[in-house]
């Protein structure tokens, strides 16, 4: 039985989550199963008496099974849970300090999982929607508005690299495909995460530009600049939720799933979350960076605090990269000293840079 105080305990958490630190309502939700885990480890123990419960909170979820008697937790969801557990208790320790001053600093660090079930063990597959997947999917026969919107939506998240929470929430006059800039700006209404505001810029891939020029025009001729890019039409060619709540926003955003699943049944194509637009933008623009400055505006354009994000999330070069470029370092020619000194200085400020919190 979940105890009472650990679960009022938890509720204050999520309040302070959302309320201090200031996550928005998917991020909460993220970290709610999480959290259950931690109650349910605890059972009736108060959260208090956390270091003497036994099995320990990772040895507890080393040992949950799925039906067929596989580990029911991967290594990346055990991470997080072992993350948020820390997190939790970090905030409780110094929230309450009467009450759970037996929880010890180092106890709270050991919170992590054990090397064989650690995110390293395992041979992680990158996937993320590839350049000629994202014109497979804008360029295929459809016959509907609601797939051509869709097909504009791939086209946009791919060059633009936004999170899918702001491009369903972005108005109209915040895209200016003149200048390929678009204004992040939650001022205007854009969901951004944390509440960042940018000016950013959408990538030069004329195939899927164009599509995006057709849907954009497209609705200019037919409702106002206040209006989201991402605006359903009746079938009458009437634009619904002129001005949708933000709970009905959310709700298009789940949605999109579905739409996006449609598409890729047509264009042929394995269906992917739409965050794997973001992922495959920032691929397809780090394989094409030559120097700092480069990096440094991919960086800038997902929004990211520095390079040392981007690198640590999206840096890792695919298994097939890394062969090919192990493979042909026999036939690259020796750098001068300069280049090698340059080399050297990009690798001191990548190592110097805060590790990764978030795509």
């Amino acid at each position: 039985m979940i105890n009472r105080d650990n679960y009022l305990d938890i509720k204050k958490y999520t309040v302070f989550l959302k309320d201090v630190s200031q996550n928005d309502d998917r991020s909460i939700a993220t970290v709610r199963p999480r959290l259950k885990h931690l109650l349910e480890w605890a059972d009736g123990t108060r959260f208090s008496a956390a270091q003497k419960i036994k099995p320990t909170f990772p040895v507890y979820l080393a040992s949950l099974k799925d039906k067929e008697g596989n580990p029911s937790i991967g290594p990346t969801h055990f991470a997080s849970c072992c993350k948020t557990a820390r997190a939790y208790f970090k905030w409780a320790r110094q929230e309450y300090p009467r009450t759970y001053k037996d929880i010890d600093l180092n106890w709270i660090v050991s919170i992590k999982p054990p090397k064989a079930r650690s995110e390293q063990s395992e041979v992680k597959v990158r996937e993320y929607y590839k350049v000629e997947e994202v014109i497979q999917l804008a360029t295929c026969e459809v016959n509907t508005i609601m797939l051509k919107r869709m097909q504009a939506a791939a086209a946009f998240l791919f060059l633009s690299g936004m999170r899918i929470g702001a491009f369903v929430s972005l108005p109209i006059k915040c895209v200016n495909l003149e200048t390929t800039e678009v204004s992040q700006l939650p001022a205007m209404g854009v969901n951004t995460k944390n509440h960042k505001a940018a000016v950013t810029t959408l990538l030069n891939i004329p195939e899927l530009v164009e599509v995006i020029k057709n849907w954009d025009a497209f609705l200019r001729t037919r409702v106002p600049d206040h209006i989201l890019w991402y605006v359903p039409f009746t079938h009458d060619l009437q634009p619904a939720d002129v001005n949708p709540t933000k709970e009905r926003i959310k709700t298009r955003q789940d949605n999109f799933r579905d739409d996006l699943k449609q598409l890729c049944v047509i264009a042929g194509v394995k269906y992917k979350s739409a965050h794997k637009f973001r992922h495959g933008h920032t691929v397809w623009a780090l394989k094409r960076a030559k120097d700092m400055e480069q990096l440094k505006a991919i960086s800038q354009n997902l929004m990211h605090a520095n390079i040392g994000i981007t690198d640590g999330i999206y840096g890792n070069l695919e298994n097939g990269d890394v062969h090919n470029t192990i493979a042909g370092l026999a036939n690259v020619k020796v750098e001068s000293q300069s280049d090698q000194e340059a080399l050297s200085r990009v690798i001191a400020l990548l190592q110097s840079q805060q590790k990764p919190t978030a795509g």
